[in-house]
């Protein structure tokens, strides 16, 4: 079992050992630290990357949704084992789970950091990002598969005979500012207002199936 904790460093001291990689980029020719994400969502179907609320977006990052897109992606394939490498062992490379707006699925490539040990730096160095049509991918075949996050499809599908538990004192203490002016002061009236909505979305679950999405 390896490792890694991540794709790329979360913090400076982070230790090299718990990084699968490091994403480079030449500040001399006016790139970023952001840059290799810029060319994977310009080579993406059109997606907004950046948060909108006022607390969480920073003047230094564009692309913060798909840096956590990638990462998590990354840490499910290595629970499946679904990086690939090479036959000599000098490349790897995994499936974004992305495709490019002609729907050839997107994957991330890395060769083999030979001095990885002596620096003291991650195993791996980002190579690129390549469509399915790409002969930079010639070393994985087949090339590997999207991440899965559903072992049975049962699991899809709400099951009416379950109970739906509602957590009434995080909502009226913890979120009251989200309720309807009129339901902010009263407690009683608040929880039979959400148990009327409960009742109301499971007779609608059970004619309609998409209504609820599993998490």
């Amino acid at each position: 079992m390896s490792n890694y904790k991540c794709l790329v460093a979360k913090y400076k001291e982070q230790p090299a050992s718990e990084i699968f990689a490091h994403f480079g980029y030449s500040r001399d020719q006016g790139e970023t630290w952001e840059t290799p994400y810029k060319r994977l969502a310009k080579m993406a179907k059109d997606e907004d990357w950046n948060f909108h609320r006022s607390e969480y977006i920073r003047e230094d990052r564009n692309y913060p949704i798909l840096m956590n897109y990638l990462n998590y992606t990354f840490l499910r394939l290595l629970e499946e084992e679904k990086i690939a490498y090479s036959s000599d062992g000098n490349r790897a490379c995994f499936n974004t789970g992305l495709q490019t707006r002609n729907e050839k699925d997107i994957y991330a490539t890395f060769f083999k950091n030979r001095s990885a040990e002596e620096k003291r730096q991650p195993r791996w160095t980002l190579y690129g990002f390549f469509d399915s049509y790409s002969k930079k991918l010639s070393d994985f075949s087949p090339l590997p598969d999207i991440a899965s996050y559903i072992a049975d499809p049962v699991g899809l599908v709400f099951n009416s005979s379950c109970e739906i538990e509602v957590n009434y004192d995080h909502i009226f203490d913890e979120n009251n500012d989200r309720l309807p002016e009129s339901l902010r002061g009263n407690r009683i009236l608040a929880i039979s207002a959400m148990q009327g909505a409960v009742d109301l979305l499971k007779q609608k679950i059970m004619r309609n199936y998409k209504v609820a999405i599993p998490s």
